[in-house]
């Protein structure tokens, strides 16, 4: 009896939402509560997300990185990142109007109703002339040598969990991934008593302090996402780190598109110079804009053509890593079945089965099933029906 109540609590529209991810931070916890006490709902979660790896919806071989996770989506608001701005704001004596900001925020899009983006954290400390460096995969001493050399430091973190809230977090985790929903400032990292001190913003205290590994299971959700904020100018000490996108497998037909993408990449960045008045030279000449460069593809050097393929791989990869999936539309299923409803476009004919209902619901020849009452029409006999 108790089953049955805790599904009867949860809408099918609920349940879809979860599973496609579009639930919000509360909705997904009033799933996880009923799927803690509901066994039959655990199952139906798990066969869910078996048929997902069979037909390669959840993609393994990739340690995908959490872009689209918004980071202040959790249920006490949705600004605990312009929080941490302000927060950081104060440190450097700089002055801001609370209105102004949230107003920019909003209309630059780096907030939305459910959060802010973690590629987004630390726009408004940019636009103060301080200086944000993100990154993925950090570490806890990444962290240490940013405090000691006197940089803010701003993480994503699974609020749940930082809060202890481990038997919750747990089956979130198997039944949602592992996402972060929270931004905090770390203000120290000692590794003497094992501790971290930060500035959350949903806390009433001016700083709260964790055990490290609590820190790092919670912060580890947001695959170790790390925004340092720095206050100088000299930028002699500026050290690229572009994501990993070593651990990316390109199926066959997307590394086809290589020289395709180079090619136009060429073509634009040859264009732009053109514009800007540059010509062709056999030696670059910056004073009279030549170029030995501004030829068509198929006439630059090899080591040119590398580095125009280098980068249009680089770019897909980093798509995939971001979790993105570049599909050939002919590849489809939505594709194949509106060909075939245009090839049999002027051959409408009506579901029977809904014709039994007295509706008059268009169907196409070969069309599988009735987009209305779902109807197996495989077996249809289309030459018996009269057209719509």
């Amino acid at each position: 009896m108790k089953n049955q109540s805790n599904r009867h609590t949860l809408s099918a529209e609920l349940i879809a939402a979860y599973m496609d991810g579009n639930a919000t931070a509360a909705e997904c916890r009033q799933v996880l509560v009923a799927i803690k006490h509901d066994a039959q709902l655990r199952e139906l979660l798990q066969v869910s997300l078996h048929v997902d790896a069979e037909m390669g919806l959840l993609l393994q071989r990739t340690n995908h990185l959490p872009i689209a996770a918004m980071a202040a989506n959790c249920e006490e608001g949705s600004v605990c990142c312009l929080e941490c701005e302000k927060f950081i704001l104060r440190q450097h004596g700089i002055d801001y109007d609370e209105q102004q900001l949230l107003d920019n925020a909003i209309r630059q899009g780096w907030l939305k109703e459910n959060g802010t983006a973690l590629h987004n954290v630390g726009r408004h400390l940019e636009q103060a002339g301080l200086i944000a460096v993100r990154q993925y995969e950090s570490s806890i001493q990444d962290i240490i040598s940013a405090l000691q050399r006197g940089d803010n430091v701003i993480v994503a973190v699974d609020g749940g969990e930082l809060l202890g809230n481990i038997q919750l977090e747990r089956m979130e985790d198997v039944y949602m991934g592992t996402w972060p929903d929270h931004t905090v400032v770390v203000v120290d990292c000692n590794l003497e008593t094992d501790t971290i001190t930060i500035f959350d913003p949903n806390s009433p205290n001016p700083t709260d302090t964790y055990g490290l590994s609590q820190f790092a299971n919670a912060w580890a959700d947001s695959k170790n996402y790390l925004v340092t904020i720095k206050n100088y100018k000299d930028m002699t000490n500026y050290n690229p780190k572009p994501i990993d996108v070593s651990d990316v497998i390109l199926e066959e037909d997307v590394t086809e598109l290589r020289e395709a993408i180079a090619e136009n990449a060429h073509e634009i960045w040859a264009i732009e110079r053109m514009q800007q008045g540059w010509t062709y030279g056999p030696e670059r000449n910056d004073e009279l804009k030549h170029n030995p460069c501004m030829v068509p593809y198929s006439k630059l050097p090899e080591s040119e053509k590398e580095y125009d393929r280098q980068m249009a791989m680089q770019t897909i990869k980093l798509m995939k890593k971001l979790g993105y999936d570049l599909v050939k539309r002919e590849d489809t299923a939505l594709y194949d079945t509106l060909l075939r409803r245009l090839r049999y476009s002027t051959q409408t004919f009506l579901c029977p089965n809904c014709s039994k209902h007295g509706k008059n619901t268009p169907v196409y020849k070969h069309q599988a099933f009735c987009d209305v009452c779902g109807h197996d029409l495989s077996d249809v006999d289309w030459t018996i029906y009269d057209t719509f």
